[in-house]
């Protein structure tokens, strides 16, 4: 069931008696911005640890425990030209707990205390966070954005999206950038949580055996009022490059990093979505991949060697730990094994075997309440709704030659070596 609670605020209850549990999202949804990236992670950081009611992590978790052990996280993400501020509460069904009927409206008041009223004081005339619970999560999230250079995987990847998209939002994580944390102040952080409050729009999804009526009742009063509604081009488009961009950078590691970033022209949901899928898996997005099987497995040229699509950013990238001194051979033989899928040099019979995995892990992922609701919100942002049915039929549909056509629209256009 769909409802406007008003305009630019979205309602979908997903009535089932799969699970025990009531899945509830509450995605804050408006174009992404570099400026801001770094001070919505720390707003996040700060609403999930945190309320007027709730003022400490100790008082915040023990009234979740207090509602059977729910669950509540906030979090921030990307999509293209999309940016995501959500909060998510997973609790007990109250209707298979014995004496607990309102725990459901329980769990709807604890959310709107705190969605709606954080933790801030006001000195002069100005508003902003409870300073010393500020500083503490500033800083938290200053040594969690250094830490970043420790995980050399993570570090490898991250640089080679600054090579490929630049200084732009899709160059940096959800979590933001080091470089802006020290600029942030409880007041600029606060100003940034009103501007989402009032102008972002808002999809909210509850799944879980409950009355649809009765869960519209509940968000009354969260007091969402109207906003604009956005626009669903969220992809962003990348130009074919004429050249190649390489960096080399030298650092003290055992194990060096290649990191291939290839332009791929294909759009979620449109009629080569699936034949693309199909191609990841085959490339090196499974275990039955030729990255795997042949550069990793038979020639024993990679410690990991992986790919994977952001269909939202046109993107392929390849991911392989290797040694330094082999690095251009591993690059030509990534290159063959790609040439291999453009030409139609691989088996049938893989290429079964691939649908059939990547079939079972979308039926698995029913059996995960936040996938399913995940999926509901994906199919919303990109006016693509995709019932799981359509998709097994679009992955068993995809021929070899769909395979073919996808590799050879796939240009490498970014390669970044991490080596000693």
């Amino acid at each position: 069931m769909k409802q406007d609670l008003a305009n630019g605020v979205h309602l979908t209850v997903l009535p089932t008696t799969q699970f025990k549990t009531v899945s509830v999202l509450v995605s804050f949804c408006s174009p992404v911005q570099l400026a801001t990236l770094t001070t919505r992670s720390l707003l996040a950081d700060l609403l999930e640890t945190s309320s007027a009611m709730y003022p400490t992590q100790t008082a915040l978790a023990a009234v979740l425990s207090n509602m059977y052990g729910a669950n509540f996280n906030t979090n921030v993400t990307k999509m293209g030209n999309l940016a995501q501020f959500q909060f998510a509460l997973t609790l007990a069904n109250g209707r298979y707990l014995e004496g607990q009927p309102n725990l459901l409206a329980d769990g709807f008041h604890f959310l709107n205390e705190v969605m709606l009223n954080p933790l801030v004081s006001t000195q002069n005339g100005i508003t902003g966070f409870d300073q010393q619970t500020f500083d503490r999560q500033k800083e938290n999230l200053a040594i969690a954005l250094r830490a970043v250079s420790d995980d050399k995987m993570l570090y490898a990847r991250l640089q080679a999206q600054r090579l490929h998209f630049g200084d732009t939002a899709a160059a940096y994580p959800s979590a933001g950038r080091l470089v802006d944390v020290e600029s942030l102040t409880a007041q600029s952080v606060y100003n940034e949580y009103r501007r989402i409050l009032t102008d972002d729009e808002v999809f909210i999804y509850v799944m879980g055996d409950v009355d649809a009526d009765e869960v519209a009742t509940l968000l009354d009063s969260f007091d969402l009022t109207d906003r604009p509604s956005m626009s669903r081009q969220i992809t962003i488009p990348q130009e074919t490059p004429s050249n190649v961009t390489r960096k080399v950078e030298h650092q003290s590691i055992t194990q060096a990093k290649l990191d291939l970033a290839y332009n791929l022209p294909v759009h979620y949901g449109d009629n080569q979505y699936f034949a693309a899928q199909v191609f990841n898996g085959l490339f090196g997005g499974t275990p039955l991949s030729l990255l795997f099987t042949n550069v990793r497995e038979k020639k024993s040229l990679a410690y990991y060697a992986n790919s994977g699509i952001n269909f939202f950013n046109q993107t392929l990238l390849v991911q392989a730990g290797i040694d330094g001194e082999q690095a251009v051979t591993v690059q030509q033989i990534i290159g063959e094994q790609l040439a291999d899928l453009a030409s139609g040099k691989f088996s049938v019979d893989r290429m079964s075997q691939v649908k059939e995995t990547l079939i079972n892990q979308r039926e698995a992922a029913q059996d995960a309440p936040r996938l399913v609701v995940g999926s509901e919100l994906l199919g919303d942002l990109t006016a693509s709704p995709m019932a799981v049915s359509d998709w097994i039929d679009g992955i068993n549909a995809v021929t070899a030659q769909d395979v073919a056509a996808i590799a050879q629209q796939t240009s490498l256009a970014t390669s970044y070596l991490l080596t000693k």
